[in-house]
């Protein structure tokens, strides 16, 4: 089955030559073609334990874990991977760790190439990189590989089912898996992961260490009055901006004052989404390139990574992107761990147990359209005692949950100990 995967990989290992022609010519991404390509290897750094994830929210995992086992004073280099160009900005960088660069592509013989020029002692994945050629060909090297915070949404389980044949025989080589929820844990083991290797540990996403948010200090840098309220839409997708602006318009009836601070997932949709905000008669500031006091504008338009953090800081109430179109969610912890009730849609499949966990306990609010966001934002902006108490709730329910981080670093060091597998031949 795997050689399938990979004769059905010929025409995009044939497309990769054109995109590493095209994207090694743009200033500053040589560097992320010679490392997607394994033309240019990491440097050798003998009993590394590499840890691997895949975009931004991975890579705060991935710090998170670095931060962990350098506290525990681990005497082991540190390497870090990730997928994604906003990923790899995101991976913590040297001294934090040893090195950090783009995992390559999941082409027969590029895992192995890096995995002989780094010779690490273990391989940490993050979530759900489960790359057929990478698990195999880690296999084969006798590297023990673990899968950490480990998550499989229904969604996924359709294509991981419909390929079972290729699936099975490496997830059952996998040492040890540390599953987010009993849930996922089933569905590993229906995938083919052996029961001792299966431990249950929880979501490491409660354990993220919320910004440190000054309040009055970022208000004043973006020149926002004291008492004037905020509702920040994060992480955003095409086709939720146009329902967050409708409902924007609608709460501003009752809360005339209301700033939206909107951000998208991709930056690169900033130009568009400004348009769609132009076009609806408001007035916009973008975070990365206006100058002056911001205040007095409409929206502030988020249009650089690194912010949002801190801006749900500043919000009475904010939404969750992902969610109201079929991308599976995003993290809905991320603002509730700062006290702030969480809005989403009902596609939070990838985050279903804490959107789950915060709508029981009464920090966390479902809608599915805006006439629902409306009117969710406005019971919450002028209801005091509701919003404080869907805060405290919120809040509530990340305390509560936390420890998966020192559970899944426990499990990483024992995939350490852990007997290296038999180096086997295709």
């Amino acid at each position: 089955m795997l050689r399938l995967y990979n004769t059905l990989l010929l025409p995009l290992r044939w497309s990769a030559r054109l995109w590493a022609w095209r994207t090694g010519r743009i200033p500053g991404r040589e560097r992320e073609v010679g490392e997607r390509l394994a033309r240019e290897l990491p440097p050798e750094k003998p009993g590394a334990i590499w840890i691997h994830g895949a975009s931004v929210g991975e890579s705060r995992i991935v710090d998170s874990l670095v931060r962990e086992l350098r506290r525990r004073a681990i005497d082991r280099p540190l390497v870090v991977s990730a997928v994604t160009p906003t990923g790899r900005r995101q991976l913590p960088a040297p001294p934090d760790v040893d090195h950090a660069f783009h995992a390559p592509l999941d082409f027969a013989g590029l895992p192995s190439r890096v995995i002989r020029a780094l010779r690490p002692s273990a391989l940490a994945i993050v979530e759900t990189e489960l790359w057929p050629n990478l698990l195999h060909e880690a296999a084969l090297s006798g590297l023990p590989v673990g899968v950490v915070n480990g998550r499989l949404s229904p969604s996924r389980m359709h294509r991981y089912r419909r390929f079972a044949g290729l699936y099975r025989p490496l997830l059952s080589r996998l040492t040890l898996v540390g599953a987010q929820s009993d849930e996922d844990g089933a569905r590993f083991l229906e995938l083919g992961v052996t029961s001792p290797s299966l431990r249950v540990t929880g979501n490491i996403k409660y354990d993220l260490e919320p910004p440190e948010v000054d309040v009055d200090t970022l208000r004043e840098k973006l020149g926002l009055p004291p008492n004037r309220p905020v509702f920040v839409a994060g992480s955003t997708h095409d086709g939720e901006e146009e329902t967050v602006l409708d409902a924007f318009l609608r709460a501003r009836g009752p809360l005339p004052s209301l700033l939206l601070v909107l951000a998208p997932r991709h930056p690169e949709r900033s130009d568009d989404v400004e348009g769609r905000i132009r076009r609806r008669g408001l007035t916009v500031a973008r975070l990365g390139g206006a100058t002056g006091p911001r205040g007095d504008r409409d929206v502030l338009l988020v249009d650089t990574l690194g912010h949002l953090g801190r801006l749900y800081g500043l919000a009475a109430a904010a939404f969750v992107g992902g969610s109201l179109v079929p991308t599976g969610g995003h993290n809905v912890l991320e603002p509730a761990a700062l006290g702030v009730p969480v809005l989403f849609g009902p596609h939070t499949q990838d985050f279903a147990e804490p959107a789950w966990a915060l709508m029981r306990a009464g920090g966390g609010f479902r809608v599915t359209n805006a006439d629902a966001l409306q009117r969710e934002l406005v019971s919450l902006l002028t209801d005091r005692h509701r919003r404080r108490d869907a805060s405290a709730r919120a809040r509530g329910v990340v305390t509560a949950n936390r420890g998966a981080l020192g559970r899944s670093v426990d499990l990483l060091l024992s995939l350490l100990e852990a007997p290296r597998p038999a180096e086997t031949r295709p």
